[in-house]
């Protein structure tokens, strides 16, 4: 059974981030490899939508077959908004 992660949108940025590009693109090869089953949502969908194309475009590298999609319900958006309000 593939690993199942969450992928959070810095990951998706460190793609192209000096500082992380190398270590982020051998995680995408094990990825494009069919290594893990990807989730994404609704909040990675929001967030990307800010940021610049080529950051957005490292979402299409992953194959279909290896990614899901996760419905949020009324409990996680109510979570999502409590953690927005608060700055850490």
């Amino acid at each position: 059974m593939r690993q199942r992660l969450y992928l959070d949108n810095s990951v998706v940025g460190g793609y192209h981030d000096e500082e992380f590009k190398e270590a982020t693109r051998k995680f995408f090869d094990r990825i494009v490899a069919g290594d893990f089953v990807i989730y994404f949502s609704e909040v990675n969908d929001t967030e990307l939508v800010l940021a610049p194309q080529h950051i957005q475009d490292v979402k299409n590298l992953i194959p279909p077959d290896c990614y899901q999609y996760v419905d949020l319900n009324e409990d996680a958006r109510q979570l999502a908004s409590l953690i927005s309000m608060k700055r850490f």
